[in-house]
């Protein structure tokens, strides 16, 4: 970023020395193109996370989870079905500090976190066998209006349809030993809380909530292991795998939420896989107009979009 801040810096220097130039001119815009274009698509790459450890979700070609599936196990699983590298299998032995399930109580579930002490995207892409797609955790959930928003699962379940604020912080004071720092910083800032799938016949998602705030409560709800099993950003336009090329990258998946189809700008070719909350392919589409999962249940998908080579992963709501 300090970086970027600099690099604005200079070309407001040379804009004002140089508007008569036309040529310089037109030079130096090209460039700046061209920078803000690579650090744009390096960015999305970087799963750095604030305390300084990169963290991955990978969908894993296991049909389930086991509930203590740990560091140990995933590396005997993809040195079992990849062939590795003996550099890589040794990075990922000496900095790889955790590997979970990323959802405990569903069964089946194919997802996994894990958090290293670097960055291993690149590796983790290579494992085609055993990995069916990863991605970075996103944690800054702001929204075009700046305010935060979240999906959040609670451990227990099922929730009232009329579950709002109030009850979301007595149900996290009971479970959880919150600060009063932290307590305070919820009361204040939370906005609404409300069920996001209230027609839901799935578990899972009846135990889901909404979490509108006005500042980024992250790291607190991630602190709230008693009270809540998983959560994330929400973000319609979320990139969620990378290894993409410029024109699969401005995919934009419209519109989302939806309840019957949805469509993706800037796709000629390729092909779309739709998976549910538990990795399990549930739609296959050749690239076209327009996609129909009017007849899925609610709740959170993966969309995965692959043209050539190339590929990335993004979130669809369907309600």
């Amino acid at each position: 970023m300090r970086y970027l801040k600099k690099l604005l810096y200079l070309t407001g220097f040379f804009l004002l020395k140089y508007h008569y130039r036309p040529n310089i001119m037109k030079n130096i815009l090209l460039f700046i193109t061209l920078v803000l274009g690579v650090t744009q698509l390096y960015s999305q790459n970087d799963c750095s996370q604030d305390d300084g450890t990169f963290q991955y979700r990978a969908h894993l070609t296991l049909e389930n989870v086991p509930i203590d599936f740990n560091k140990n196990d995933f590396l005997t699983f993809i040195i079992g079905l990849d062939n590795i590298s003996n550099q890589d299998l040794n990075t990922l032995t000496d900095h790889v500090t955790s590997v979970s399930k990323t959802i405990p109580s569903l069964n089946p579930h194919k997802s996994i976190t894990i958090v290293a002490t670097t960055e291993i995207y690149s590796i983790l892409d290579e494992l085609n066998n055993s990995i069916e797609f990863q991605y970075c955790v996103i944690r800054d959930c702001t929204q075009n209006d700046g305010t935060y928003s979240y999906y959040s699962t609670l451990t227990n379940g099922p929730i009232a349809n009329d579950f709002d604020k109030n009850d979301f912080i007595d149900y996290v004071t009971e479970l959880d030993d919150i600060s009063t720092d932290d307590l305070a910083i919820i009361t204040e800032h939370i906005t609404a809380v409300y069920k996001a799938f209230p027609s839901s016949q799935s578990d899972f998602l009846k135990r889901t909530v909404v979490i509108d705030a006005t500042a980024d409560l992250y790291s607190i709800l991630e602190s709230l292991n008693n009270a809540i099993e998983f959560h994330e950003c929400i973000d319609d336009a979320i990139i969620l795998g990378l290894n993409d090329s410029r024109s699969i990258n401005f995919s934009i998946i419209h519109p989302n939420p939806t309840k019957n189809i949805f469509n993706i700008s800037n796709l000629k070719h390729g092909t779309i896989k739709v998976m549910d909350s538990q990795g399990r392919m549930v739609r296959k589409f050749k690239a076209g107009d327009s996609y129909s999962v009017k007849d899925l249940p609610k709740g959170i998908y993966f969309v995965q979009i692959q043209s050539g080579n190339y590929k990335t992963v993004r979130q669809l709501i369907k309600n």
